[in-house]
């Protein structure tokens, strides 16, 4: 028991004695670790790195038919930043927008590195997508108003992605060049961020998805497979409604009696009074628009022109 008693006992000058040593062994230097920005494990949301992957093929589409050029972006990663730590390592001036993912309570956010979106920016406009180096540029309202059509593009990729888990509309709400005025929660809440490059005109750039974990937090079960499958969306009964709609829709009908055919030169020798020869058929076709529906016999049904609908398959 004494002995294991002194073993436990370490003076002050012992405890220095061991950091001197440990600082000089190489390798044993101290090293800073970063407890605010952590890699999210991919098999804790699956769900989410599979929409981050399928977000970026199809933006990636929707951005080259916006530029008129072949444009890329690929996933990179997700990770967990507390809010404060976040704000913080903005740009300033930066490219932000901020957006309603509705159904969901509160706000996403996207981030747009300054010198990507002066990039595109150029190619839009027939650019060879040369950056404007000067940062003021990127809070330019030209620039501001191509991130508005960016991400207007964006909506129906954001609705095809996350469609699997909950259908959710992309609605922008502002943009915003000051990242200090951003509330993404409280300092210490967890905000994910999901990390694309965006590569055009041989130069790269990052486009950044912040999503604050309360804004996630009805999901999260989902995305993190927890649960089988997405919540049922109620479903209208609208076969009925659609069979009484067409129904009661009106459609227009017509049906040719008789065609002649003459030449330009006899068409333009014609003058009021004179007479084209014609056959009159057997039976005519009832179109409607350009589509033969029936055949049928022309006659009169009391003091109206009437077709009478025969059996058989129009000609």
């Amino acid at each position: 028991m004494q002995e294991n008693a002194a073993r436990a006992s370490i003076s002050n000058e012992e405890v220095e004695a061991l950091l001197e040593s440990s600082g000089d062994a190489p390798g044993n230097a101290v090293r800073p670790y970063d407890f605010a920005a952590q890699r999210i494990n991919r098999t804790q949301l699956p769900l989410l790195e599979a929409i981050s992957k399928t977000f970026a093929d199809r933006a990636a589409a929707s951005l080259s038919a916006l530029l008129g050029r072949s444009a890329g972006m690929q996933f990179d990663s997700l990770e967990s930043v507390k809010a404060a730590d976040l704000q913080a390592a903005l740009p300033m001036p930066a490219s932000l927008a901020v957006v309603r993912l509705k159904p969901l309570n509160g706000f996403a956010y996207v981030s747009v590195e300054p010198a990507l979106l002066l990039t595109l920016l150029d190619g839009f406009f027939g650019g060879t997508g040369r950056a404007n180096t000067d940062s003021q540029a990127a809070i330019a309202p030209a620039a501001q108003r191509f991130l508005t059509l960016m991400l207007r593009s964006f909506a129906a990729d954001v609705n095809a992605a996350w469609l699997p888990v909950a259908p959710l509309e992309l609605e922008l709400v502002k943009q915003e060049t000051n990242p200090r005025l951003v509330q993404f929660g409280s300092p210490q809440e967890s905000v994910i961020v999901v990390k694309y490059t965006v590569e055009f005109a041989a130069r790269s750039g990052g486009i950044n998805w912040l999503f604050p974990d309360s804004l996630l937090a009805p999901l999260r079960d989902l995305l993190a497979g927890l649960g089988e499958t997405a919540p049922a969306r109620k479903q209208e009964p609208w076969a009925p409604a659609l069979t009484t709609a067409l129904q009661e829709a009106q459609l227009d009908t017509r049906a040719v009696l008789a065609q002649a055919q003459i030449s330009l030169r006899e068409l333009v020798s014609l003058s009021p009074g004179d007479i084209i020869p014609i056959e009159a058929p057997q039976q005519v076709t009832l179109l409607a628009g350009d589509v033969a529906l029936y055949r049928g016999r022309f006659g009169l049904s009391q003091g109206r022109n009437a077709l009478k609908i025969l059996p058989g398959a129009p000609a």
